[in-house]
């Protein structure tokens, strides 16, 4: 990390965000990384920051309550997606001074809040990356989630880092306030809708992937965002990838981002 240039910014509602600004400052072509649940721009992306830095320009955020971004403790209100779609949208107007569009990559709920920002801001998304992601909950889904509930029988090598920044404690409490909001979405929003009005705005190509191992997300999500999203798609499963596909097979995850924004 030692290249990675750790900034920060100040949001519309007066809160402190860091992100990482890395590879090429002069680049055309900027990647913006949205984490997943409890993640940070290290713990969820750390192989395809160092492994695509040399032809991108690179960010990466902590988003608020996450990783670095801390003060203030993480809270889950019912559109905390819809305010980390927003938190990007606004670090990326003050990171680039509205000179360039992104390519935004999300994962899990990165890949939710990347397919509201690029609905929203089509302005600003010029090509939209994701996996790992649901438009919408159904119990099938978070019975799967309560399944992982005790983060302490994760193992070493998933949780090493989310230990390293929170401790184990806070990673648990934090591990079950967005299992509870999980089940509030489900019970409260109709349809549990997450993103899924918005699926069907997207404008910019898309990327979807889905590991068909995937312990969290079952094969009617991403068969849904393929059906929504009305304008171009391309689709890579990986018949072994589970929810980290892009960690597991960071190389050939790499090259497929790489080809898909720079062509061949």
């Amino acid at each position: 990390m030692d290249d990675w240039t750790e900034r920060e910014f100040t949001t519309r509602d007066n809160e402190r965000i860091v992100f990482y600004d890395v590879g090429n400052p002069k680049s055309e072509e900027v990647l913006l990384f949205i984490p997943g649940a409890l993640g940070f721009a290290f713990s969820d992306y750390e192989p395809q920051i160092n492994g695509l830095k040399e032809d991108f320009r690179i960010l990466a955020m902590d988003p608020r309550g996450y990783g670095k971004s801390r003060p203030p403790s993480r809270d889950f209100p019912l559109d905390f997606l819809q305010r980390e779609a927003m938190d990007a949208a606004e670090m990326v107007e003050k990171a680039l001074e509205h000179q360039h569009t992104v390519t935004v990559l999300g994962w899990s709920d990165g890949a939710n809040a990347g397919v509201i920002l690029a609905a929203q801001r089509p302005d600003l998304v010029k090509r939209l990356v994701i996996w790992g992601g649901n438009s919408y909950l159904t119990q099938e889904d978070v019975d799967l989630y309560r399944a992982a509930g005790h983060t302490s029988e994760w193992g070493l090598e998933a949780t090493k880092s989310f230990v390293d920044m929170y401790g184990a404690e806070l990673f648990q409490d934090m591990w079950t306030a967005w299992l509870d909001t999980m089940d509030r979405i489900l019970q409260e929003v109709p349809g549990g809708v997450i993103c899924r009005q918005e699926s069907t705005k997207v404008a910019c190509p898309v990327l979807l992937m889905h590991g068909d191992q995937d312990e969290f997300i079952p094969a009617f999500q991403p068969e849904y965002f393929r059906s929504a999203i009305p304008g171009s798609l391309q689709y890579k499963s990986f018949p072994d990838g589970k929810h980290d596909l892009h960690l597991t097979y960071a190389n050939e995850f790499n090259n497929i981002v790489r080809k898909f924004c720079l062509g061949s």
